[in-house]
């Protein structure tokens, strides 16, 4: 991270210790956002995916019936993108 750079944390607080270190002793500092969904943002992210400019991870996919199994994958810490749960008759 560069001098006087920002890091968002997206880990919840698992971080909240570096993020006080770095504010009392360095330029650098750690912020928690807190998620504002407006329609806005929504209308944005929606341009950024329809443009193919924003392409989430995706590890894996579960049915939402496997929610248990989903739930255990991500447990392991293995997972390298997001885990999504498949409602009803969406596609793969």
């Amino acid at each position: 991270l560069a001098p006087g750079g920002t890091y968002i944390a997206t880990d919840g607080l698992a971080n909240a210790l570096l993020a006080l270190a770095t504010r009392r002793f360095g330029s650098r500092r750690v912020v928690f956002p807190t998620p504002r969904v407006t329609q806005a943002n929504v209308s944005a992210l929606a341009e950024l995916l329809g443009a193919g400019e924003f392409r989430p991870v995706i590890d894996r996919r579960y049915p939402l019936a496997e929610v248990v199994a989903a739930a255990r994958y991500v447990d392991t810490g293995h997972k390298t993108g997001n885990v999504v749960l498949l409602v009803g008759d969406t596609p793969v």
